[in-house]
């Protein structure tokens, strides 16, 4: 169990926030929350969760703060912070875009310890009662590491990543967000369009409707203010979006032209099943940003954070090549 932070204060009670602040306590750590909404606010306290009446009072004392809101909700939280953030403590983040909050923070609080991160463990259910302690196990983490990331701060965090059971992965603000744009925005926006597209085939259509259509929309029912969120401001989504429209034209003409999709459907196979089979190895990292970010740009995690005399080490599982 980690013993890198004392109390902790999720800002943000919703489906991440909600299922982190019950994670945590899970851990045995002193934790608090607050959230905007006080209906969100009563409804965790009813539950048995200390939460506050102000992120001031969350903040203080705490030497961890999860920024669990949206996006257009994130500076407004950074300004009614700033003055009671504790200049030891380290800030963290659960959003899908990290540019724009990594901007947001070097511009309200500086010399915040900031560590910007996003655990791809969303569903497409939403709010407080979705809140799920096991949300986080297994799922990927990014966490950001830029020049000026306090590696102590990284690393303390990737600890307690690794403590709520989820693979904290090293990569740079910028790398994060291209990567997700192909594997979280596109497949929200390929969603949206299938769930409109469907409409076209009618009522005979929709009651035909099976697995494939059911689990292609399927993050369709999130909430529309969210998934603009996670989409809004992402420049790499446009060139996403670029590649599928390609792939899209190609089978279209090909059909027009009263010939087949199989190359498309031979191609879309090998690629989805070489993923899920890769194969993995572990590996032991020294507590150096280079190695670190390298380790995520090969497809690499954490697994652990071990602590002995000689410093601190690092054991991590990536692809083999």
């Amino acid at each position: 169990m980690t013993t890198r932070f004392g109390r902790v204060a999720v800002l943000g009670l919703g489906l991440i926030g909600g299922s982190l602040l019950r994670a945590i306590r899970q851990t045995g750590l002193s934790v608090v929350g607050y959230d905007i909404d006080p209906q969100t606010g009563s409804a965790a306290s009813a539950a048995g969760f200390p939460v506050t009446a102000s992120e001031a009072s969350a903040v203080h004392g705490a030497d961890l703060v999860v920024l669990a809101m949206p996006l257009p909700e994130v500076k407004g939280a950074l300004q009614s912070l700033a003055a009671h953030l504790s200049p030891d403590a380290v800030l963290t983040d659960v959003g899908t875009l990290k540019s724009p909050v990594l901007e947001l923070v070097h511009g309200i609080i500086p010399s915040a310890r900031f560590v910007g991160g996003h655990p791809l463990a969303g569903t497409e259910n939403s709010g407080w009662a979705a809140a799920d302690p096991l949300l986080f196990r297994d799922a990927p983490w990014a966490l950001t590491l830029e020049p000026d990331t306090d590696l102590r701060a990284w690393i303390a965090l990737a600890e307690l990543v690794c403590d709520l059971g989820a693979k904290p992965v090293p990569a740079t603000a910028s790398e994060q967000d291209t990567a997700v744009a192909h594997v979280i925005g596109l497949p929200h926006v390929l969603a949206e369009a299938l769930a409109l597209t469907g409409l076209t085939g009618g009522e005979l259509g929709l009651s035909l409707a099976a697995g494939s259509y059911m689990t292609g929309s399927r993050v369709a029912r999130t909430r529309p203010d969210l998934v603009a969120t996670w989409c809004d401001g992402n420049p790499e989504l446009v060139r996403a979006l670029d590649d599928v429209i390609t792939q899209l034209q190609y089978a279209r003409a090909n059909l027009a032209a009263d010939g087949s999709v199989l190359d498309l459907a031979l191609a879309g196979h090998t690629a989805r099943m070489n993923w899920e089979r890769r194969r993995f190895e572990p590996v032991e990292l020294t507590a150096d940003a280079t190695a670190l970010l390298e380790h995520g740009r090969r497809g690499g995690w954490i697994t652990a954070v071990l602590r002995d005399a000689d410093g601190v080490r690092l054991l991590g599982m990536r692809p083999n090549p």
